[in-house]
């Protein structure tokens, strides 16, 4: 089966795709208004050239996957020295040297796979590829630089049964493909998504999707005994995203599909050059699973990231605000909270409409709620 349509880049492809970045005027127009958001408007085609040059030394020579992500990996270590106070992991034993299904929760577009990657990285390990939607594919720089980065694609919004079936069939085909012909891990989110809520619920969607090339060969229980599922949970102390989330995306329906793109890029980019807090990555124990039930498979997978999630004083901070309406949340911690980040975390959502306001403090909750029932504390 040809996979070229969905898969990363073969190392063959990688120079070339380099270069067009190189050429790419659009592509060092945006980095520099993210970067440098009031320099470049002061100094218009300054800031393009200094990036430009800055990436053609690091990348021109770059011939393959593994030579790309070498290079990529001081830009981001760069990132978590500068957007975040520290990222740490814990679980790091569980990080298999087998083709593995790392399966996760999803709350940055391309931060979530990247903290995963990078820790990967820095163990010696063998980075993995990462499953992105086609939203993030507007055939110019996103899509060149994701696939550079091994990622491939998860076709969405997929019209009639028939052309249904053909395009999952295929995506599931192409990961078992890497798992077990090419060596390759995978990442992959729990559902279709962000969790824009906070809650981190599974679909079960996900693994009947991984299953469907194999439903005629294996039955459930054999194909479970040959992949190794390992959750991971990530959580991030601050969500740059968090007041777009709570608003919504209704408005895109009266957006043409160029602003779509544009404010997509808008987020990616907020995601990566803005304040995270701290960042906690936990690697679950892989699943063990002897049963034939794909949905109680599902809740596994998701009581493993829920209860494994690092719950920040952001949550605390926020559950204590509600409860000043709502007197049944009155399980955070007092000694959690300094006044200082207190104060400082309530002023990001002054001016916000009232029930933007709750919906951004809910969705700091909500992990604590999950993670209690998942732990059996609530």
């Amino acid at each position: 089966m040809d996979f070229r349509d969905i898969s990363p880049y073969p190392d063959q492809e990688v120079n070339a795709q380099i270069k067009k970045l190189i050429n790419n005027k659009l592509f060092f127009q945006q980095l520099a208004k993210f970067l440098f958001p009031i320099s470049s408007k002061l100094l218009p085609g300054f800031f393009e050239i200094f990036i430009r040059g800055k990436f053609k030394t690091s990348f021109q020579f770059a011939d393959t996957v593994k030579e790309f992500q070498s290079s990529l990996a001081p830009y981001v270590k760069k990132m978590i020295d500068k957007t975040t106070d520290g990222f740490t992991f814990s679980g790091e034993e569980n990080l298999s040297s087998d083709a593995s299904i790392y399966i996760g929760n999803h709350r940055d577009i391309a931060l979530d796979a990247a903290f995963l990657n990078y820790l990967l990285y820095e163990q010696k390990k063998e980075t993995l590829r990462i499953a992105i939607g086609d939203n993030l594919l507007d055939g110019s720089f996103a899509e060149i630089l994701m696939r550079l980065n091994k990622s491939f694609v998860v076709h969405r919004d997929i019209h009639g049964i028939k052309e249904t079936l053909k395009r999952l069939t295929k995506l599931s085909t192409y990961i078992d493909h890497s798992l077990f012909n090419d060596n390759e891990s995978i990442w992959i989110a729990q559902k279709e998504g962000r969790a824009n809520d906070g809650n981190d619920f599974s679909d079960v969607a996900v693994l009947k999707m991984l299953y469907l090339c194999k439903r005629k060969e294996l039955s459930f229980c054999e194909w479970i005994k040959k992949i190794n599922f390992i959750p991971v949970s990530i959580s991030y102390e601050y969500d740059p995203l968090d007041v777009t989330k709570a608003r919504g995306w209704d408005h895109h329906e009266e957006m043409s599909l160029e602003e779509i793109n544009e404010s997509v890029l808008q987020e990616l980019a907020t995601g990566l050059f803005r304040d995270k807090g701290r960042v906690h990555l936990h690697i679950c124990d892989p699943i063990e699973y002897d049963g034939d039930d794909i949905e109680e498979l599902s809740r596994l997978i998701e009581q493993e990231i829920l209860a494994n999630y690092k719950i920040w004083p952001t949550s605390h901070i926020a559950a204590k605000a509600l409860s000043n309406t709502d007197p049944s949340i009155d399980f955070f911690d007092e000694n959690k909270i300094k006044l200082l980040q207190e104060s400082e975390f309530l002023n990001r959502f002054n001016g916000l409409e009232e029930n933007v306001r709750k919906e951004c403090l809910e969705t700091y909750v909500r992990p604590m709620i999950n993670g209690k029932k998942a732990r059996g504390d609530l």
